[in-house]
Formats: C-alpha cells, structure tokens, sequence
C-alpha cells in the first residue's frame, strides 16, 4: 500500500511540473504574439510586417525580432546590380 502512495506522489508531482511547463509555454508564446502584433501596428511599411509573416511561416527564424531585422536589413539594402529599364530590354535585339 505504501508503494501505492509513493507512486501516487511521485505522479502527482510529475503532472504538476509538467502542466507548469506548459502553462508557461503558452504565456510565453501569448506574450510573443501580443509583442508581434503590437510591433506590426507601429510599422509604417505593411510590406515588412507581410515579409516577416511570410519567414515566420516558412521557418526561417525562429523569432520574429529576427525576421524584422533581416526584413528591414533586405528592403534598406540597395541592391548591387543596376535595375534595368525594362523597356530597353524589350527592344534590344530586335531588328526595327
């Protein structure tokens, strides 16, 4: 019978710890999002907010703060090859 108790303790315990963890977990991610969303209504370009939705959906960060950074990073980075006017490319190589 005391073996019975013991066991009864030692699952009890268990379950304790385990729901906390996940208790916590879900705060934690709750807090994640409320931050997101909080951040997302400050930006002034919804293109970022939709880039960061697109890596975080993909799995390509792991947190959104990331995601931001390297969003803003690309969309402030002027890109190293010369944009072409897409008219001149249409016409070139055509006999007139």
């Amino acid at each position: 019978m005391e073996i019975l108790y013991i066991g009864l303790g030692i699952f009890l315990v268990w379950l304790v710890r385990t729901l906390h963890k996940i208790r916590l977990r879900d705060q934690e991610e709750e807090d994640k999002k409320i931050a997101f969303a909080k951040w997302a209504k400050e930006q002034h370009d919804p293109h970022i907010v939709s880039i960061v939705q697109n890596f975080m959906s993909e799995g390509r960060f792991k947190t959104w703060e990331e995601a931001a950074i390297y969003a803003e990073r690309a969309l402030n980075t002027p890109s190293p090859e010369p944009r072409s006017n897409s008219h001149t490319n249409d016409t070139e190589g055509t006999p007139s």
